[in-house]
């Protein structure tokens, strides 16, 4: 690990803006190792020619042109669409992998709500209902996960310990089973996805993905069925999606991401009374500064170690 770690974590949201007092884990554990915080995207360019150590939320591609000691380059981001990755494989990136716990939380809790029929509650409290509705307990239900990943993994232990079969998509998977998850291969996908009550996607973004769950994606689900988003908002037709909760053609959506955030708000989703909507919140715990800094600290444990 370097001498002195260059940190530059300043965001407008509280949640995100990273101070002094964040790194007191990492400072006790790495006693020898410096913390220099910048301040600002111009102090970070014109420190860069000396920093060989960095931790940020964006970095682009041609900055590493100008550090040339630069080798290790973290950030909590878990996606790469603000911090780049060093073609040249120099330069070290290590992204974020803390966020499964948080996101297997709020997936449950979207599973949970569908479940218990809590939309159709709130429907009927605004109506001045009082009328009960048969919930399902969700160790009798099925998951399937599509882009069974580090989150995915998380999601589904998180899952399948609460007695729910879960399944995880791959487009190649190594084996059968990864713990109590039964690994599904793409040439098997049309077998599983009119089983599934709750598909659930942690799909990245790019140009393989887009639109990857797709109108005939979506008609291949059974209508009791429930989607969810947490991966990036152009793996999802929303056009189909919206079409097919209008028609009744699936049972409801929970989505944590959407093609254009915020969600324009002309969308027909707003007002879709089955689809629960978060704006980009799966990850957005009091919790987070504090599972990044001990992630950097074991990751600079491991470092020294080497």
């Amino acid at each position: 690990m370097a001498e002195t770690l260059h940190i530059y974590l300043n965001s407008d949201d509280a949640k995100f803006n990273f101070s002094s007092s964040d790194f007191s884990e990492f400072a006790t554990a790495h006693p020898s190792t410096a913390l220099q915080f910048l301040k600002s995207e111009q102090e970070l360019l014109e420190t860069l020619p000396a920093i060989s150590a960095l931790d940020t939320w964006h970095f682009e591609k041609s900055w590493f042109a100008l550090g040339p000691k630069l080798r290790h380059l973290f950030t909590p981001a878990a996606g790469r669409e603000h911090v780049a990755r060093d073609e040249s494989e120099k330069v070290k990136t290590h992204y974020g992998t803390f966020h499964g716990t948080m996101m297997a939380q709020s997936a449950l809790t979207l599973i949970l709500q569908f479940s218990l029929k809590l939309p159709q509650y709130r429907s009927q409290q605004q109506n001045h209902t009082w009328q009960r509705i048969p919930a399902r307990l969700i160790r009798n239900q099925t998951a399937l996960i599509i882009g069974y990943g580090h989150i995915g993994k998380q999601t589904g232990a998180l899952l399948s310990g609460l007695g729910m079969t879960v399944w995880g998509h791959q487009r190649q998977p190594k084996g059968q089973m990864d713990g109590s998850v039964t690994l599904v291969p793409e040439s098997q996908l049309d077998h599983y996805l009119p089983l599934a009550d709750h598909v659930i996607s942690f799909l990245p973004g790019g140009d393989t993905t887009r639109h990857f769950i797709s109108e005939a994606f979506i008609k291949r689900m059974s209508p009791n069925a429930f989607l969810y988003n947490f991966g990036r908002g152009s793996t999802i037709d929303e056009d189909a999606l919206l079409a097919a909760l209008q028609q009744r053609n699936l049972a409801g959506a929970g989505l944590d991401v959407t093609e254009t955030e915020p969600l324009p708000s002309n969308s027909g989703l707003w007002d879709e009374p089955n689809a629960i909507l978060l704006p980009h919140a799966s990850s957005y715990f009091e919790e987070y500064r504090s599972l990044h800094v001990a992630e950097l600290t074991k990751l600079a444990t491991n470092l020294l170690n080497r």
